[in-house]
């Protein structure tokens, strides 16, 4: 499970996704990435770490340099992982839902504690 979250949120900004892309058929630093996105240093490391937790780049050094491509490993991994699941999720939506406690239950917000106004809100 945490290999999909590391995932979602590595896929989540469209930084992390704009920099995955000016990565596609290149190998880029930091400095190239940062004008880029018009971004500050601290932000591009923040985005290339995660991006790196979700095992989607590798950092190669060269000299001095630190280049960072993408990891086709990881790239490759993404597509069963998601596939999984979302097809669990597509596969509930095609079953009977199971009703809420709620639902059999009219007092249950408050047997759990709560306000009854925080079972009725609509968010």
């Amino acid at each position: 499970m945490e290999r999909l979250v590391n995932l979602y949120k590595a896929l989540g900004d469209a930084h992390r996704l704009n920099i995955l892309q000016m990565l596609s058929g290149q190998e880029l630093s930091v400095c190239e990435i940062m004008q880029g996105l018009n971004i500050s240093q601290p932000a591009v490391s923040h985005h290339l770490k995660i991006l790196r937790q979700a095992d989607l780049i590798e950092n190669i050094k060269h000299g001095k340099l630190v280049l960072y491509t993408l990891k086709a490993c990881g790239l490759q991994k993404i597509y069963p992982l998601v596939d999984q699941h979302l097809g669990k999720l597509l596969q509930a939506t095609t079953t009977d839902v199971k009703p809420s406690a709620l639902r059999e239950t009219p007092n249950y917000c408050e047997l759990m504690g709560l306000k009854k106004s925080v079972c009725e809100k609509d968010e």
